[in-house]
């Protein structure tokens, strides 16, 4: 209710003075015409009349004044009581302006180590502590917008934060250092805050994920084999380029199938979840090799030899497990070649086998019944010799002997065969063979052949090695023969032997003045 003004008690008391005036007027006049009236001052019934009639005057006269009082005295405590509420208020005013300064101050603690801007509805930034500046930028931060600091903060990003109160985080790189912001409003004092936290380390370790995550993409798409990431129930859940190239199925053809799809073969008989399948498989794989061949099925239907390697692992909390799936077609293709070829071998061998049989029969005819007759030969080529003694004409003589050359020239031949025929089943005996006694045997053989060519034989200073004399002899005589046999016209053959030690080994060089390999 509006309190009274000076103006309408005045208007009050007005009427209250018209009232008492009229009250007053009325009585004289009664009085008068009373004064007339024959008899009525004798009258006790009119004179009481006329002085209660004057008693109620005098008490509304009385009970006026007393109102007046009373209304006079109520402006006047009304008037003190509004300037003591005045002088409340302002004292409020001033104890929530002190409340509020305080409450910028602690918005801003100089002791924080990362920057605090506080700005205004415009985004001006009006208050900062020592770090932002230090931080943030080598200008002074007095004048700038908040918007320059953060280039994808729109003016009603900033509007909202201050009026609304929060909005999201902020991801921002000053002076090599990277930081999150966040960003509320107070809007009781119409401003923002803006408080960065570094976030370097995390954010280089964010970065260094996600290049190991891009080098991780890169094998994976690069992987010559297929690689699937199966999840639980089998669900097909990750692939990489080469599995739609092996099974000729597109991407979203696969992902979100069940492997069944792809190796029907191996969950032949195998019930239960194919996750687990797979990862016991790859337990029984880690112990042992691998029980049977597996097929993959491609699109069109056509089957493949696979190989197959599984490892599982667990992707927060999820179980999965990785497959590496191998076409290994042209391998079964070249073990079965293999195979055949083993086969071929064998068959080979037994042919072989039936040719040494049918050579050692050979041998045995060679030495029995082929020498036989050149025995007899040289034998009664000699008696001829013999019987006729000096009446052989001399071109008998020479056919005679001519035969006799012939028939041991024969012997020889059949004698080198059998020994070669021999020497690829005869065991070799490894001894130690003086080198020079073996040449002097070589020498002895071949006698005839130096004194009938004029040639010589040089093998001074040759060691002691390790083999079978034997054979040692046969190469050295076959090599030093053809040395001497392969001459050139009208130069005697020399034949030089020399060894050569090299560790635990002997080279042994035989050199000739022949005319060398044609």
């Amino acid at each position: 209710m509006a309190e009274p003004s000076i103006t309408q008690l005045r208007r009050k008391l007005g009427w209250y003075f018209a009232f008492t005036l009229g009250a007053a007027t009325a009585f004289a006049v009664l009085v008068g015409v009373m004064a007339f009236v024959p008899g009525a001052g004798n009258n006790l019934v009119v004179w009481g009349t006329v002085f209660g009639f004057c008693v109620l005057v005098v008490a509304i006269f009385a009970a006026i004044a007393v109102r007046l009082r009373s209304v006079e005295k109520a402006f006047i405590d009304n008037k003190n009581v509004r300037n003591t509420g005045q002088l409340l208020a302002e004292q409020v005013q001033k104890r929530e302006k002190a409340e509020a300064s305080l409450r910028e101050e602690a918005l801003l603690p100089d002791f924080s180590p990362g920057p605090v801007l506080r700005f205004d509805t415009h985004g001006r930034i009006t208050r900062f502590n020592s770090a932002a500046q230090e931080l943030i930028t080598d200008e002074p931060l007095d004048g700038k917008t908040v918007q320059e600091l953060l280039p994808d903060l729109s003016d009603e990003d900033v509007e909202n934060c201050v009026r609304a109160g929060v909005i999201e985080p902020r991801e921002v790189k000053w002076r090599n250092q990277w930081f999150i912001c966040h960003l509320r409003g107070v809007p009781e004092l119409s401003v923002g805050l803006l408080y960065a936290s570094d976030n370097t380390q995390g954010k280089e370790t964010e970065i260094e994920l996600r290049h190991m995550e891009r080098r991780a993409r890169a094998i994976l798409d690069g992987a010559a084999d297929s690689i699937i990431i199966v999840v639980v129930g089998g669900i097909v859940q990750a692939i990489n380029p080469a599995t739609t190239k092996l099974f000729g199925w597109e991407y979203d053809d696969i992902v979100g199938r069940n492997i069944d799809l792809l190796m029907p073969d191996f969950f032949e008989h195998r019930g239960g979840d194919r996750l687990w399948i797979l990862a016991e498989y790859a337990r029984r794989r880690s112990t042992g090799p691998v029980e049977r061949l597996y097929y993959g099925v491609r699109k069109d239907g056509s089957r493949f030899p696979i190989s197959l390697t599984v490892s599982m692992y667990d992707y927060e909390g999820t179980p999965r497990v990785s497959c590496i799936v191998r076409d290994i077609s042209d391998r079964v293709r070249a073990i079965e070649l293999e195979k055949e070829q083993a086969e071929r071998l064998q068959s080979q061998n037994l042919e072989l086998e039936a040719l040494v049989t049918e050579l050692n029969e050979f041998n045995y005819v060679a030495s029995h019944d082929l020498q036989e007759p050149l025995r007899t030969m040289s034998t009664y080529c000699g008696l001829l010799k013999v019987d006729l003694g000096g009446e052989l004409p001399k071109r008998a003589e020479e056919d005679v002997n001519a035969i006799l050359d012939a028939s041991l020239r024969m012997q020889r031949l059949i004698t080198d065969l059998l020994e070669y025929s021999r020497s690829g089943h005869r065991e070799l005996k490894m001894l130690d063979v003086d080198l020079h006694e073996v040449m002097d045997r070589v020498a002895g053989d071949l006698k005839a052949r130096l004194v009938e060519t004029g040639g010589k034989i040089d093998y001074n200073g040759l060691p002691a090695v390790r083999g079978d004399d034997m054979q040692l002899g046969r190469v050295l005589q076959n090599l030093v023969a053809n040395g001497l046999k392969f001459r050139r016209p009208g130069v005697p053959p020399e034949v030089k032997v020399t060894a050569r030690e090299d560790g635990d080994q002997v080279a042994v060089t035989v050199q000739d003045n022949g005319i060398g390999i044609p």
